[in-house]
């Protein structure tokens, strides 16, 4: 069947053609050139080795190539953490056999960088058997690694969220380990590990809450899910104590229905989303719009969680 498409129709297929590779050609040209956009990502993957630690750069296809290969052994201990990069796709494998940074009953559950570029992670056991698992602690990830306990959780909490503030400090999200609410934020003590509320900010006793950010002007963010999944940007004001809700979020019209991984702000104050919509694949950053909750899809990124690197 043939279709006749008038001239001005021709003329608007041409320009969506031509926006959307100028968009291509814009997103590649912001992750090389803009340093606001420096982020990297981190997973888990099993991995062998010989050596008492190992810290590994390879490409990213190396890196799938090689797990595909190593996945179907028996002996795969421990979980070694992935460090990737948006900007160049290489990955960095960190593994300590001695002292697990991540055991395989374990997940992560907080990724961010602190203000001096120091990277942090949160762990948490999960109940898979009977024996006691280790207890929940942050890792920083410098040269040597440094691992602390963190100190005045119970036993059905865990620590989330993390957030490295813009004056230097570590803050977090404590909830149960389901995510299910009350939601409090914390303080994380950089030196004991030791976490204390924050009383300036109060969530409702029934909101399921995740992911902070905090842009230059000193403004923080955070999600707030539904039980469907739907996700709202949250501003938290600590002269107002409740959150202040500006909008649900969607892309291209269809409202977000799978929460977030992570919420990151940019230098220049863009924030910025990471997750992917229920039962699609990979994970994406998305510009999110502050007002209006539009996100747009800047770029796939198959990871666990992001943050923005300040070194």
């Amino acid at each position: 069947m043939n279709y006749k498409v008038s001239r001005r129709r021709f003329g608007q297929l041409a320009l969506a053609g031509t926006v959307v590779s100028g968009l291509s050609y814009l997103t590649k040209k912001a992750l090389a050139e803009t340093p606001s956009l420096n982020i990297v990502g981190i997973g888990s993957s099993p991995i062998i080795n010989t050596d008492q630690t190992v810290i590994t750069e390879v490409n990213t296809t190396e890196l799938v190539e090689n797990t595909a290969l190593t996945s179907v052994s028996t002996d795969i201990k421990p979980v070694g953490l992935v460090l990737q990069s948006l900007m160049t796709g290489k990955a960095q494998v960190l593994t300590d056999k001695s002292t697990p940074l991540l055991e395989p009953n374990e997940i992560l559950s907080g990724f961010t960088s602190l203000s001096n570029g120091t990277l942090v992670v949160a762990i948490t056991p999960v109940a898979i058997s009977r024996r006691q698992p280790t207890p929940s602690r942050i890792t920083f990830l410098g040269t040597p690694v440094k691992t602390l306990i963190v100190s005045g959780l119970k036993p059905n909490q865990q620590l989330g969220s993390l957030l490295g503030t813009n004056d230097g400090r570590l803050i977090g999200l404590v909830g149960k380990k389901n995510g299910t609410p009350p939601i409090r934020l914390v303080d994380i003590n950089l030196q004991t590990g030791e976490i204390s509320s924050i009383s300036k900010v109060k969530f409702l006793e029934d909101e399921r809450v995740s992911n902070l950010a905090e842009c230059p002007d000193g403004i923080l963010y955070t999600s707030i899910v539904g039980a469907y999944g739907e996700t709202t940007l949250v501003q938290l004001d600590p002269n107002q104590k409740k959150p202040i809700r500006l909008g649900q979020l969607k892309v291209n019209g269809q409202a977000w229905n799978n929460g977030l991984q992570s919420l990151v702000c940019s230098t220049t104050g863009q924030l910025l989303a990471f997750g992917a919509m229920r039962y699609e694949t990979p994970n994406a950053v998305f510009i999110v719009d502050k007002n209006s909750g539009n996100m747009t899809r800047l770029q796939d990124f198959d990871t666990a969680q992001i943050t923005r690197t300040r070194a």
